[in-house]
């Protein structure tokens, strides 16, 4: 039933402390039934409908403009003020971006986590999910943690904040997403293209698996405000520079240094850790949220 996918929504989203407005619910419905799979996608006016049963019926309220469970008033106040906070750290993310564009072999660079819902507190990093050429993983992300770390900008031990989390690479041949679950499609619908637009919409038809679990989405029209195309200058100096670095020995000799690295260090082998190292996808989450969050989201629902 709508009613139950319009509850899970407001369920799932409030663990993320995330309290959504009418036309958000509709936007990242959540799919929980499979016969639901085979009616006409909801629309605006019937998740609408819902709402207001939901809340004559006091399960939901309304407050400011928000669709929040009972006592949830403080989650409100909350996204309204990290919001104004984040707006400045996606600009600072974005300029960086921009300087990003002509590092070798890179396609595309998106914001993910918590600063593509416009949350975080001040200290907080910028996860980068990155494509790059394919047959040059270990080049493309080799040079730019190197540029990064030249300009001071790569998360790493100590130094967390408004630095680069380089988290997830991928192929612009593999855009499809390895993990296809409900976190999965969330963090990628909430994903900021910041560099390589066309590529997003290519990641974006590679991803329509995201539809059996959020029945609404649909390929994005618009690019993102902060996107931040690449001039002739930086395209020019990126393809002298990938012509220079276009040999498969340098790719080989990247890729047995950094699997040895990755192989040595102790997150791989972590409990719990969801790593990949090939040729296709790099991705590193020693702490993965998704099944946290799934457990959480399955408990809270039973209970409203």
């Amino acid at each position: 039933m709508l009613r139950k996918s319009v509850l899970a929504t407001i369920v799932y989203y409030d663990i993320l402390s995330y309290p959504l407005t009418e036309f958000e619910v509709w936007k990242h419905l959540i799919e929980t039934d499979e016969a639901e799979k085979k009616l006409p996608t909801p629309t605006l006016s019937e998740v609408s409908s819902v709402l207001d049963s939901l809340v004559a019926e006091r399960k939901l309220s309304r407050f400011r403009g928000f669709i929040i469970l009972s006592d949830c008033e403080t989650l409100v106040l909350s996204r309204i003020h990290d919001e104004k906070r984040a707006v400045r750290k996606i600009k600072r993310a974005s300029e960086l971006i921009w300087l990003l564009s002509w590092v070798p072999f890179i396609r595309m660079i998106g914001l993910t986590g918590s600063l593509s819902m416009k949350q975080g507190d001040a200290g907080s990093d910028w996860d980068f999910f990155v494509v790059i050429k394919k047959g040059a993983i270990w080049r493309g992300r080799m040079f730019l943690a190197l540029v990064l770390q030249l300009l001071g900008k790569r998360r790493h031990g100590r130094y967390i904040e408004n630095r680069a989390c380089l988290n997830h690479f991928v192929t612009d041949s593999s855009l499809a997403i390895s993990m296809q679950d409900l976190f999965s499609a969330h963090e990628y619908r909430f994903m900021y293209p910041i560099f390589g637009w066309q590529m997003y919409r290519k990641f974006e038809l590679a991803n329509g698996w995201m539809k059996t679990l959020k029945p609404t989405f649909t390929l994005s029209e618009l690019p993102s405000l902060w996107l931040s195309p690449q001039n002739h200058s930086l395209r020019f100096i990126q393809q002298i520079l990938e012509q220079l670095l276009e040999h498969q020995w340098l790719e080989n000799m990247f890729a047995r240094w950094q699997k040895k690295k990755i192989t040595a260090n102790p997150n791989t082998s972590m409990e719990g850790a969801f790593i990949v190292a090939n040729d296709e996808t790099l991705i590193f989450l020693p702490h993965p949220k998704g099944p946290m969050i799934y457990d959480r989201f399955k408990q809270n629902l039973s209970l409203s």
